[in-house]
């Protein structure tokens, strides 16, 4: 089972010219959500290199970045460069839970 939603950008979405894809947690409990979350992010840290906050990666037009992180509010998700990048991190954290 998946613990997350994806969704694929178009025009109605922040970053849409830098990411493909963003995944979103679907949260069961409070601090297992927050500690997934956490491992998500340092994998994808060790995988693609560094990553920064979505409105960051914006602001600066970087386009060597693979990855970023959105977290506002209540809001949590990994965004993708591309689909290859959302491919790998579903390679590696999709379960048959």
């Amino acid at each position: 089972m998946k613990h997350w939603t994806v969704t694929a950008l178009d025009n109605r979405h922040a970053g849409r010219s830098l990411f493909s894809h963003y995944v979103t947690p679907v949260w069961t409990t409070r601090l297992n959500d927050k500690l997934m979350f956490l491992q998500w992010r340092n994998w994808c840290w060790a995988s693609f290199g560094p990553g920064m906050e979505r409105d960051l990666a914006i602001e600066l037009g970087d386009s060597d970045i693979k990855w970023a992180w959105h977290t506002e509010g209540r809001i949590r998700r990994l965004y993708f460069r591309s689909t290859k990048e959302y491919n790998w991190f579903t390679l590696k954290w999709s379960t048959d839970d």
